[in-house]
């Protein structure tokens, strides 16, 4: 070969002898196929020649066999007819022999059968292989699973292959029933926790600022919640309801209790007056002597009635575990707390008229005589002379130092000292008397700053006496002057008795 830089004659020399080659191996390929199936033939040629080697003359010659069948069908005859007991067992074998012939035909069809049942079941294996394996399908979850197998075995139908679609229908009727009952269920319940958002939002404003009250803004309504609960709001709302159960009933009680115990002390109280003014004439004549009497009367104010109702308000309900109900026990109690702790004029005035039982009562004065019969009413002394409005103040003056300093029943005033400036100063005998006695059957203890001219008059009402006198208004003198406890009079000489005898009349 001469080098060069072409090989394409070298290459088609390559082809060329290339394809002689597999021209050869065709050729030869051909005649090992012929050779091989030659050598197969005398192969089989051979095997029939051997076969015909050891071939017996008998088996050939069938003619002498079916002879010798005959001759023993023959004789089988001839004995079952000469031999009754054969012949039934014959017919008991024949039968047998037909028996077990249906009985192959059956077995045979009954193999059949299971045989076609078999493809049945391997051809809807299959197919249920192939429908659980199709990626369409959505695997059902175990408690999806669990609910559809109910509804099936809830069927009055067996399921089968035949009826299948037909339940399915059913099934996925019912399904599809159930889905419209919860959809409108979901709406309500979507409808109600809208309200519930709206009622916070505007309960609380403040809280759900910025809030809508719409199923979007859940999460926000829920993370409150969440704050809540984690705060322990529960807890310090169980405590709340706990203290407003107790605590509140047993204030609001004190209260109720206290405005109750206070109108019956004055009450008793004014018995203990009264008592006192039954054993001091008011008014004497000739002809009558009447005795003044204190009634006391609720005013009925409409402050105080609706007080009390607030407060009646205020303690309905207080053992009962109904929330709302406590709520509005507690908005109830809120409002009351508030306006008695309110500083403001208006209520100061207002907790001042509810709150002072003094205030919820009136006093009526009634003059009676011995015998009960009321004479007169005295609701203030209005349309009376000088001298009437004089008694009655001073009877109700007595009355109310008694009221104010009495002590425990029929005891002396706590505090029994009374200091009267210019006393009785325009009033006659007869009403200092009575104004005396009323005040010593109180059981007062008199100090009386009086004129010379009323010194007779009160002698039996005081102890002792001094004389005051001032010269030029700038020097006092006081000169002490004894007192006889058994003629209840002053010792003085007579004729100081004169002259106060004289400026008297």
């Amino acid at each position: 070969w001469v080098l060069g830089f072409d090989n394409r004659e070298k290459l088609a020399l390559y082809r060329k002898q290339a394809q002689e080659l597999a021209d050869k191996i065709s050729d030869l390929d051909k005649r090992i196929k012929v050779l091989t199936d030659q050598e197969g033939a005398r192969a089989k040629r051979a095997m029939h020649c051997q076969t015909l080697v050891n071939l017996q003359w008998q088996e050939v010659d069938v003619a002498p066999l079916l002879t010798s069948i005959d001759n023993l069908e023959r004789r089988i005859r001839e004995a079952l007819e000469d031999n009754k007991a054969l012949k039934d067992v014959a017919e008991q074998i024949g039968q047998q022999k037909k028996a077990v012939e249906q009985a192959d035909q059956a077995l045979r069809q009954s193999q059949l059968e299971r045989d076609k049942v078999n493809d049945r079941i391997k051809e809807h294996e299959d197919n249920l292989k192939q429908l659980v394996d199709d990626p369409i399908l959505i695997p059902l979850t175990p408690r999806q699973q669990q609910g559809l197998d109910a509804r099936f075995d809830a069927l009055a139908e067996p399921v089968k292959l035949e009826n299948l679609d037909k339940l399915i229908r059913f099934v996925e009727s019912a399904i599809r029933d159930d889905i419209d009952v919860l959809n409108k269920e979901v709406v309500k319940c979507e409808r109600f926790i809208e309200k519930q958002f709206d009622e916070f939002v505007h309960e609380w404003p403040a809280e759900a600022e910025g809030l809508d009250a719409s199923l979007a803004a859940a999460q926000d309504f829920f993370a409150k919640l969440t704050r809540l609960e984690t705060d322990g709001l529960p807890a310090h709302e169980k405590r709340f309801f706990e203290l407003l159960e107790s605590q509140s009933h047993q204030n609001l009680a004190a209260l109720s209790t206290y405005l109750s115990d206070a109108r019956k002390e004055i009450l008793e109280r004014m018995d203990l007056v009264n008592e006192s003014l039954a054993q001091a004439p008011f008014n004497q004549s000739t002809n009558q002597t009447t005795y003044l009497q204190i009634d006391p009367s609720d005013r009925q104010l409409p402050d105080v009635r609706e007080f009390k109702q607030e407060i009646q308000q205020a303690l309905s309900h207080a053992w009962s575990e109904d929330r709302e109900l406590a709520e509005s026990r507690f908005l109830a109690l809120r409002r009351l707390v508030e306006r008695l702790s309110s500083q403001e004029p208006e209520n100061k005035r207002w907790r001042q008229a509810v709150l002072d039982v003094r205030l919820h009562m009136e006093f009526i004065g009634r003059e009676t005589d011995e015998s009960g019969v009321e004479v007169e009413v005295y609701r203030s002394g209005s349309g009376k002379s000088g001298g009437q409005r004089q008694k009655l103040a001073t009877t109700c003056l007595a009355a109310a130092l008694r009221y104010q300093l009495g002590g425990n029943e029929h005891g002396v005033p706590m505090y029994a000292p009374v200091v009267l400036d210019e006393a009785f100063d325009k009033a006659d005998n007869e009403f200092t008397a009575l104004a005396m006695n009323i005040f010593k059957n109180f059981g007062f203890q008199m100090i009386v700053a009086t004129p010379l001219k009323s010194v007779m008059t009160l002698e039996p009402f005081i102890g002792g006496a001094c004389f005051i006198d001032i010269s030029d208004r700038r020097v006092s003198g006081v000169l002490m002057i004894e007192y006889d406890s058994e003629q209840q009079r002053l010792k003085l000489p007579a004729h100081a008795h004169q002259e106060a005898s004289l400026e008297v009349s």
